[in-house]
């Protein structure tokens, strides 16, 4: 029954994903002949969907990664809490677009701006997510690491980080799907590849049905990835 239910939600989700596109495509006066029509390289697209996807996955990487050290420093030292936490709270709350000029007059064209709008935008979630996931680990584990000795490195590596790890993976997962939706964008900063700069192409050419086309792939690429992530932290935490 439980089965039953989830294809019944599953279906109802796809219908709902063909009707919204079916929307999107006659308010733009696209028809389903203009889309078997449209001439798009496939091997451009396979091009541009890695690169697109290869920003977002090492760009994520290293937000997480310095997020969760971060926002355990500012766990675990209070005077950095109280000091860099309005500042963090400051930035974080203003729209990574925003940063978009200052990007350009900072870095110039290509890479840069595009590595600092991204990171810009998935560290400070990072930060506070983590900083929150290990405030709210269980006391008695802290007490026994206490009671026993360890010092403030092997708590760390033996107890709050193994702790954590379920919840930080998911926090991967959620930041990996931001900067996905994030790289169209970052990608209008003066790259020459990928999804975002072919977009922007597409909609000076006029070419609409293409830029459809572009959407229903980086929706499904989404979607598949998002089940990957899932089905790897699901399968870790089984193993615990």
């Amino acid at each position: 029954m439980c089965i039953l239910k989830l294809n019944r939600s599953k279906v109802w989700g796809s219908l709902f994903v063909i009707i919204l596109f079916i929307v999107l495509a006659f308010s733009l006066g696209i028809s389903f002949k203009d889309l078997l029509e449209s001439r798009i390289s496939i091997s451009l697209l396979i091009s541009d969907l890695i690169i697109s996807f290869l920003r977002v996955t090492i760009i994520s990487i290293i937000a997480w990664l310095t997020g969760i050290m971060g926002g355990y420093l500012l766990h675990y030292s209070i005077s950095l809490n109280n000091l860099f936490l309005p500042i963090i709270n400051f930035i974080r709350h203003i729209s990574p677009f925003a940063w978009l000029p200052f990007a350009i007059i900072w870095f110039g064209l290509g890479e840069a701006p595009v590595i600092f709008i991204m990171f810009i935008t998935l560290f400070f979630p990072s930060l506070i997510a983590a900083s929150g996931h290990f405030s709210n680990l269980p006391h008695e584990y802290l007490d026994e690491g206490h009671v026993l000795g360890a010092s403030q490195l092997q708590m760390f590596i033996h107890i709050e980080l193994p702790l954590t790890l379920p919840s930080l993976l998911n926090l991967f997962r959620i930041i990996w799907g931001l900067g996905w939706t994030v790289i169209i964008a970052a990608e209008m900063l003066g790259v020459s590849s990928g999804i975002g700069f072919r977009l922007l192409d597409f909609r000076y050419l006029l070419k609409y049905p293409e830029m459809l086309i572009y959407f229903i792939i980086m929706g499904f690429t989404g979607i598949i990835i998002d089940s990957i992530l899932k089905i790897i932290i699901n399968s870790y935490n089984r193993k615990l």
